[in-house]
């Protein structure tokens, strides 16, 4: 220890020796409280941010004893002020219980707490009145505790969730008058997805088709619906599937459909498609309507628009713009037009009268409507006179037998009581685009080629070709 009593022999070495220790000592002092000054502003600002997410959550603290009434032990200032009270408001008007603030609805309250004493977390919604009487749904989750009394002391945390059980009573009541509005309505709702391909419907599917709702590999399987898609309608069908499989935006088909008893009905659907954060196509959201009433209205409203009201063929106007139509848009095709004349028909109005008249024209009309398909056009221009147009004819041979086959046709008995009446028509036969380019170009000559046949006996047909 010899050093020590050197450095106290000599006050110099020991000033210095002391300054050095004193000024260690400030540094660590002045270090200390910087370093409590820094921890103290953090957690000036944690209080802060903690109070502004508490005041954001409107929440409020409760400690309270169960069994006694649910006696309120500690509530917190923001608990009170939620309900629109403060503390000494509430304690004079003796409220101290939280049963004083829970609506009457709530009559369950302590059995439904008690139900779930033995979990680690107590969670429950409860029902608040505040102090103007408006009712707040109160989300309470916590934990209990045993005092030395065997009585349990709740502390829970209660967050108002009012405006987000509004929300949520207004999308389920949404829903709900969506889901009546569909009941009540032929609707059928659909949700394609399109990277399972797999289709679901709603239970109306079942209902109006027969099919169970729920189809997997919906596109890939298309084939298996054949029977239940009519035959003219196929081909709209596999165009519907395809757009499904690659998810166009937005998707609409009218097709007929088959229902639950074997009839085929119109059905409009309706498709939009949902995408991914990618935008690559996820699912197609949509509905089949049931237009079967609408469609044959539209159906009915049409033919009656254009069809002649005795016969039902077409009436003279929508017969010359079908005839127009069909050439502008076959102008390198060969057309036959038969302008048909009833001989004598005014004998028959005047000896059997108007009504045997004209149920001698149905009946033959029906008997030339059975040898000419849908594509070819019979229609009925005058009181007596008709048109039959039959486009794309291969060749001569064809023209001869469609001529002789309407003649045959014409030529027939009609039986009126006891009466026969003999009946037969005249007929003069053209063709496009020698008779012309034009429906009354065509007509021209056709009503001369009927009158020869006219001024040689009747009950025949000529062919006229127009001489250049």
């Amino acid at each position: 220890m010899e050093w020590i009593k050197d450095i106290l022999n000599k006050p110099a070495v020991l000033l210095s020796l002391v300054i050095i220790i004193i000024s260690i000592c400030i540094v660590i002092v002045v270090i200390i409280l910087l370093y409590r000054l820094e921890n103290e502003k953090r957690i000036t600002r944690a209080a802060l941010e903690l109070k502004k997410i508490t005041n954001s959550i409107r929440a409020g603290l409760v400690h309270f004893a169960l069994e006694d009434n649910c006696k309120i032990l500690y509530a917190s200032k923001g608990f009170y002020e939620i309900l629109g009270y403060s503390k000494n408001e509430a304690k004079d008007q003796d409220k101290v219980s939280l049963m004083d603030f829970i609506d009457r609805s709530n009559t369950s309250f302590v059995s439904d707490i008690k139900e779930q004493l033995d979990q680690d977390t107590i969670r429950y919604e409860v029902k608040l009145r505040t102090k103007d009487g408006v009712i707040l749904h109160m989300l309470m989750n916590g934990n209990s505790s045993i005092g030395r009394d065997n009585k349990h002391t709740l502390s829970v945390v209660l967050v108002d969730i009012s405006e987000q059980k509004h929300m949520q009573e207004i999308i389920l009541l949404e829903g709900e008058r969506y889901r009546i509005a569909t009941e009540l309505s032929n609707d059928v709702l659909f949700e394609y997805h399109i990277r399972t391909d797999e289709m679901r419907y709603t239970e109306k599917y079942r209902e109006l088709f027969g099919i169970d709702p729920v189809i997997i590999d919906f596109t890939d399987n298309y084939a298996e619906r054949r029977d239940r898609i009519h035959p003219d309608d196929w081909g709209i069908y596999l165009d519907f599937c395809d757009k499904l499989s690659v998810g166009v935006s937005n998707i609409e088909a009218e097709f007929r459909l088959k229902n639950m008893l074997g009839d085929f009905i119109w059905c409009q659907l309706m498709g939009k498609t949902i995408y991914d954060d990618n935008k690559l196509p996820l699912r197609v959201i949509g509905k089949i309507v049931n237009v079967d009433s609408q469609k044959r209205e539209l159906e009915a409203l049409e033919y009656k628009a254009t069809r002649d009201p005795l016969t039902g063929v077409y009436n003279k106007e929508v017969t010359i713009k079908k005839i127009e139509r069909f050439i502008s848009g076959n102008k390198e095709g060969r057309h036959m037009l038969m302008l048909v004349d009833f001989d004598d028909f005014k004998s028959i109005n005047d000896n059997y009268g108007h009504l045997v008249g004209d149920k001698v024209l149905i009946y033959v009309i029906n008997r030339v409507k059975e040898i000419f398909t849908e594509g070819e056009i019979v229609g009925r221009i005058g009181g007596d006179e008709f048109i039959v147009f039959a486009g794309n004819i291969d060749n001569d041979n064809e023209i001869e037998a469609k001529a002789a086959l309407l003649k045959t046709k014409l030529e027939t008995v009609y039986q009126c009581g006891e009466s026969a009446i003999l009946i037969s028509a005249s007929i003069g036969v053209v063709l496009y685009p020698e008779a012309g380019l034009h429906y009354e170009q065509m007509m021209g000559y056709a009503d001369q080629a009927l009158y020869r046949v006219k001024e040689h006996g009747k009950n025949n047909y000529l062919y006229y070709r127009p001489t250049t």
